[in-house]
């Protein structure tokens, strides 16, 4: 657990704090209030007489004006025209990434057991509001020579409308072994598994999104070898940290 802690908030705070500070810089606009009633958005300007004001619009037209035909100029967050891409209805979320952590057992001292493998998951599921998409997740998990192959209830929701937001992800359910070699002289079977997931979603077209996330992924699994007439099962727990990109429409 002290490897899970040290990374998952380091990792979380280079996801979320710049997608955020991107946001704000792109949403805040320069406004001008002029006393004819007219509306000016953009960026101000520096003037070279404090009796001018000058501000620049979206489409880099340079407007001056003097003081006093100014009532006001203020800051304001700017609608903009992304429109948020719900549908009720079929939703599918795919990512790749790499899982990071222990080895379930380290062989000394020496070896801290670290370990990188390959993580592929796909969520196939039904979006009932914004917040809630219900569904069935499946995914081809590795640990070293284990290949493992969840299958679970899951459940996805996006946290803001924003076109760049943030999106959490559970999933409960059991890792099977249907890809482990049937004539290995180990016995290996999955067991019961549960991940959250934070991300974020990027939309480059009007309901497809590329995907970052960050998840934990809480895996068991047991491997049987025989003795002569005696069977030794080893119980192992493996805890990893995912880093995973992907695409969702």
């Amino acid at each position: 657990m002290p490897f899970i802690r040290s990374f998952f908030l380091p990792v979380f705070l280079f996801l979320f704090i710049p997608a955020s500070l991107l946001a704000q810089k792109k949403g805040w606009k320069d406004v001008v209030y002029l006393k004819n009633g007219s509306i000016i958005r953009g960026q101000l300007q520096e003037s070279p007489s404090p009796t001018l004001v000058r501000i620049e619009t979206a489409g880099q037209n340079l407007f001056v004006f003097k003081q006093e035909d100014v009532e006001r100029v203020a800051r304001e967050f700017a609608k903009t025209d992304f429109k948020y891409p719900y549908t009720r209805g079929y939703q599918n979320i795919t990512d790749v990434g790499i899982s990071v952590g222990y080895k379930s057992r380290a062989n000394d001292f020496s070896d801290p057991g670290r370990s990188v493998d390959v993580t592929l998951q796909t969520f196939n599921g039904y979006q009932f509001m914004p917040a809630l998409a219900v569904g069935l997740t499946t995914a081809i998990d590795t640990y070293g020579s284990l290949t493992l192959l969840p299958v679970a209830l899951g459940i996805r929701g996006d946290i803001t409308k924003t076109k760049v937001r943030p999106y959490y992800g559970l999933d409960a359910g059991y890792a099977l072994d249907w890809l482990s070699n049937p004539h290995a002289a180990v016995n290996q079977d999955g067991g019961f598994l549960w991940s959250p997931t934070l991300g974020l979603k990027f939309n480059s077209q009007k309901t497809h999104a590329f995907i970052l996330n960050l998840g934990y992924r809480n895996q068991k699994a047991t491997a049987e070898t025989r003795s002569g007439n005696m069977t030794i099962t080893q119980h192992n727990h493996y805890q990893r940290i995912l880093f995973r990109a992907g695409i969702s429409f």
